[in-house]
């Protein structure tokens, strides 16, 4: 039950860093070809999201937990903005980042998690 538990949190989040990291990457092949290919790892990420986690059915009882790699994501989305208006903190630098596409990755990510945990589960 626990490792199902934390695959449910941690599961998005490690997808998210992956598909962040990988967007500098993708930005270097030019604007349609990256732009291309980031909305193709964007969309196969969220759509395997959920079956990776183990939220499949429409009364999922570990759903509800999508909530908590959202709320961090949108406390990272924060932080960044912060960043943006001139608030440094050196332990979260790293979080600080300017390329508008992360962001509405990272986005994209916080709102379909939190819309799924509100639709099958307890909600937040």
């Amino acid at each position: 039950m626990f490792l199902r538990k934390l695959i449910v949190i941690v599961l998005p989040l490690g997808m998210l860093l992956i598909i962040s990291l990988l967007t500098p990457v993708l930005a270097s092949l030019g604007a349609f070809w990256g732009s291309l290919l980031l909305g193709l790892c964007l969309g196969t990420a969220l759509g395997l999201l959920l079956p990776l986690s183990g939220a499949t059915r429409l009364r999922e009882p570990f759903a509800w937990l999508l909530w908590i790699p959202a709320a961090v994501i949108l406390l990272i989305l924060l932080y960044q903005y912060l960043a943006s208006m001139g608030l440094d903190i050196p332990l979260l630098r790293l979080l600080a980042v300017n390329d508008t596409r992360i962001i509405t990755v990272e986005s994209a990510f916080a709102a379909y998690m939190l819309t799924f945990s509100v639709r099958t589960g307890r909600g937040i």
